[in-house]
């Protein structure tokens, strides 16, 4: 076992956020019925958890987050739990990123699977974070080393995700065919486009996917 990770003598102790009381009780029922949890709160905002807690600090807070709720986040990072579980609408959202806290996290979307939900408890309480493919890619871009054109102006390399994305419209594939094949949403693809461009100098598809060819992102 690595020195970073966390071990727990007994059950992982969770504490749940959620404006909706439907949702509360679910996410309840759940860390109820886990035996390697233990539910120590739950209210439907994080001042009103704090003032449940009285000073206890859970090992996990699993949160049903608002769509565009960065402020509400950005209060519950500050100084934030041991692990936090962030269930939003997408997980690819932009925003998340500015507001993405150092410490062990999981960021899923909100219909996840009980069993994944309480794997990714069980991970964050272990010191781990739990990222979509997308997400993880795009904060891996930013490590990236630039590569040269021909002409010797520098430009960053595409990730692996955004290549994929090149090649699709290469195909003549539009945006909603492209987040069909790729299972993200429309609002993510329109982020790789962009990100995509920027790169590359390109102010259209068309001149995207020329210039992909010529550097060798897609193969002819």
């Amino acid at each position: 076992m690595s020195d970073g990770q966390m071990v727990h003598m007994g059950p992982v102790r969770v504490a749940v956020i959620a404006a909706s009381s439907q949702v509360r009780a679910s996410l309840q029922t759940l860390v109820e019925a886990t035996p390697a949890l233990e539910l120590v709160g739950s209210a439907a905002d994080a001042e009103t958890l704090a003032d449940c807690l009285a000073g206890s600090v859970p090992d996990v807070v699993v949160t049903d987050i608002e769509p565009d709720a960065s402020d509400a986040l950005k209060t519950l990072v500050e100084p934030g739990p041991p692990g936090l579980v962030l269930l939003i609408d997408d997980p690819d959202s932009d925003w998340i990123l500015d507001v993405l806290p150092a410490d062990a996290t999981a960021i899923l979307p909100r219909n996840a699977m009980p069993a994944e939900i309480v794997v990714s408890i069980e991970a964050v309480a272990a010191g781990l974070c739990v990222l979509s493919p997308d997400l993880l890619a795009r904060l891996l871009a930013g490590r990236k080393p630039s590569r040269q054109m021909a002409s010797g102006e520098l430009f960053e390399a595409l990730t692996l995700r955004e290549i994929e994305v090149l090649a699709m419209l290469a195909d003549g594939l539009g945006n909603k065919e492209i987040a069909r094949q790729l299972d993200i949403s429309d609002n993510t693809v329109k982020f790789h486009l962009a990100s995509i461009f920027g790169k590359l100098g390109a102010t259209n598809r068309t001149e995207a996917v020329m210039l992909g060819m010529r550097y060798g992102f897609v193969m002819v």
